[in-house]
């Protein structure tokens, strides 16, 4: 995935309304996107998605 992919994909996340919900989803795709590619930022995508 490519950097547009992981940006296009927080903006649909920050959608959820739901705070803890919202937590929760992230959590896994961390996981799957620090797998897919080992220098993801985890922390700039959390930041991204209104969850840091």
């Amino acid at each position: 995935m490519s950097k547009k992919h992981y940006i296009a994909i927080a903006a649909a996340l920050r959608n959820i309304t739901d705070r803890a919900a919202r937590q929760v989803v992230v959590g896994e795709l961390l996981t799957l996107f620090k797998r897919d590619n080992p220098r993801f930022d985890c922390q700039r995508f959390m930041e991204a998605c209104d969850v840091a």
